[in-house]
């Protein structure tokens, strides 16, 4: 998978410096070896990837992994979309996903997101809160006690989950999902994953949560729910709306790489959090994305943490050390 990842980012003068520093954590965090100094002698073609990977798991892990590469590429190379999509038609690949890169390649910001949030929206029911009580989707749909238990969480006690969930909104200062806001039921289930992960709303945090996502569960609701977050906060491609929940954001479909803006991957140690957030979410002894987090509320952070055998960050994004196991 590494060598046809160097064949992948050879073009266009090689791969960006942004590229190599996701390569390169991909393959420590990832796989414990030290990719820099390889030579491009070791790079696969994508005919010869297609004999050397013949599981057809790993090749789309391979084509999930190309098609981020190929998103942290500023600006927009079509030499490398190119060439992704050779990888892709020697390994008869042809998922949605690869629809979303072309459109993305080739559409105006506008027309590629409104193609994105349809392909999303099968996914969305996948993606939002579990529990059979509160069904997701329209916020008519939700009764008052959904919402009244919700209000509960700041009265909860020191140290729970509804507690800790408070205290996310409350520190990135947002406001805790209502009535009028968008889809709130997938929202309630996307942060309980940030508080219980430990990664913060901020694009980077946003960009792991993603990826322990992918590392717990591949499932396609994930890949998605994973590259919604990259063509947020890694493209900008279309960002959150207060009517509904994305609306389109870029002009010409690339609007983060500016003079002096880097994108979410490319701010220090991003590459590092998304790497690690794939390994942290395999080591993972529970899928914490499909609890019914409402239910659990009550319970202690860091009895749910010991539970799931959720591994800490080798480097905490917010001080919480008193709320993971020391052991499990």
């Amino acid at each position: 998978m590494m060598r046809g990842l160097i064949g992948l980012m050879d073009v266009d003068g090689g791969p960006t410096p942004e590229q190599s520093r996701l390569f390169n954590a991909l393959a420590n965090h990832v796989l414990g070896i030290d990719m820099g100094s390889m030579p491009k002698s070791l790079a696969l073609s994508p005919l010869e990837l297609a004999v050397h990977l013949p599981d057809a798991n790993y090749q789309r892990i391979f084509m999930q992994i190309a098609i981020v590469l190929d998103l942290c590429r500023h600006p927009k190379n079509e030499m490398q979309f190119r060439r992704v999509e050779e990888y892709a038609a020697a390994l008869k690949f042809n998922g949605v996903e690869l629809t979303i890169l072309r459109d993305f390649a080739h559409l105006s910001a506008t027309d590629a997101s409104s193609d994105f949030f349809r392909f999303y929206g099968q996914y969305t029911v996948d993606l939002s809160e579990y529990n059979a009580q509160f069904p997701p989707g329209d916020p008519r749909e939700l009764d008052d006690q959904f919402f009244d238990r919700i209000t509960e969480f700041a009265h909860m006690p020191y140290g729970s989950l509804g507690w800790a969930f408070t205290n996310f909104y409350a520190r990135c200062k947002l406001a805790v999902p209502g009535r009028d806001s968008p889809n709130p039921s997938y929202y309630v289930s996307h942060d309980m994953g940030h508080v219980i992960s430990g990664y913060e709303a901020t694009g980077p945090g946003e960009l792991a949560l993603g990826a322990i996502k992918l590392g717990l569960d591949g499932s396609d609701a994930n890949w998605m729910a994973s590259l919604a977050n990259l063509l947020i906060h890694e493209v900008g491609l279309f960002t959150h709306g207060t009517n509904t929940q994305f609306i389109p954001y870029g002009s010409g479909g690339d609007p983060y790489y500016k003079a002096g803006v880097r994108d979410a991957m490319d701010m220090p140690g991003a590459a590092d959090l998304f790497a690690e957030a794939l390994q942290r979410g395999a080591a993972c002894g529970g899928d914490f994305t499909k609890l019914d987090h409402l239910a659990i509320a009550h319970m202690p952070l860091i009895e749910i943490r010991r539970e799931l055998k959720i591994p800490p960050l080798s480097k905490s994004m917010y001080d919480d050390k008193e709320f993971w196991p020391t052991s499990y």
